[in-house]
């Protein structure tokens, strides 16, 4: 082979060898700009669970509070009845005679 055969085949490779390196480089290009995406989406995606975690535990302690609240009224309901003091009935005072007058009569013989 000569020379310049050598030359050109090897001016060649350089060409595929640029092709492919520019093609690698707008890959990568590609391939950053994807990462960029995927990035804010899952961004977005922990901000929203971190919102739903909060919906969840404010859900969640409301439910105690319910439930603490439901055993109370239900502890309240078992309790047993109580019949309430049986009320002496009112005496009545009696009603003021009004004085008459009464008068003795003695006879005497």
């Amino acid at each position: 082979m000569s020379l310049w055969q050598e030359l050109e085949g090897l001016q060649k490779k350089k060409a595929e060898f640029e092709g492919q390196f520019n093609s690698f480089g707008e890959k990568a290009k590609t391939m950053e700009e994807r990462m960029k995406v995927i990035q804010e989406g899952l961004g977005l995606q922990e901000e929203r669970v971190r919102k739903l975690e909060v919906q969840l535990k404010d859900k969640h302690e409301a439910m105690s509070k319910l439930e603490s609240r439901i055993a109370g009224l239900e502890k309240i309901l078992k309790k047993p009845v109580k019949e309430p003091a049986k009320e002496e009935p009112v005496k009545e005072l009696p009603k003021e005679i009004p004085e008459t007058k009464t008068e003795t009569i003695t006879l005497t013989r």
